[in-house]
């Protein structure tokens, strides 16, 4: 029995193993990162501030689809990203005047975690079926996996909402 071949069959899956940890290691890492920053901002300017953004993201959503002067900008995957985020902004600032009617309760870090972490994959989700972003970065196929499909996207839509309903008291 040729020893190289045993080796060989062991090594090509694992190596195609390894290659699909790294390439979702690279993007989940990029997940980490938005969801980190989200709750750095919940934790430092409230929990409140973190209902204005979820409901910024899917105002901008609309915004972003019913633009009707997308034909007058200069065109490119940054100019669209650019043009959803500004709506996000605009949006956030509106919704901030909302937050003051919410009521104030005491941020505990398992809610903040599940609000950040299903925020950050709405996002991630808004990224990939609306955004162009595609154009500028490749995601991996099993963060394809997670989030390009459309029932995922529903389901990402809707898991701020349902963190809301139980940690947004």
């Amino acid at each position: 029995m040729d020893p190289l071949v045993g080796t060989s069959t062991v090594i090509g899956p694992l190596k195609s193993a390894v290659d699909v940890f790294i390439s979702f290691g690279t993007d989940f890492f990029a997940f980490i990162v938005i969801a980190g920053v989200i709750a750095t901002l919940s934790f430092y300017f409230g929990r409140d501030r973190l209902v204005a953004l979820i409901a910024a993201l899917f105002s901008a959503i609309v915004l972003y689809q019913a633009f009707p002067y997308g034909s007058l900008l200069p065109s490119g995957a940054y100019i669209q990203i650019g043009l959803y985020l500004a709506f996000v902004l605009v949006a956030v600032i509106a919704f901030l005047g909302l937050s003051a009617f919410l009521a104030r309760s005491t941020s505990t870090f398992l809610g903040t975690a599940v609000l950040s972490i299903t925020t950050a994959g709405m996002l991630l989700a808004i990224a990939i079926h609306v955004l162009p972003v595609q154009d500028v970065y490749t995601f991996s196929a099993p963060t394809l996996a997670l989030f390009a499909s459309p029932q995922a996207f529903f389901w990402w839509l809707a898991a701020p909402l349902v963190g809301l309903f139980f940690f947004g008291k």
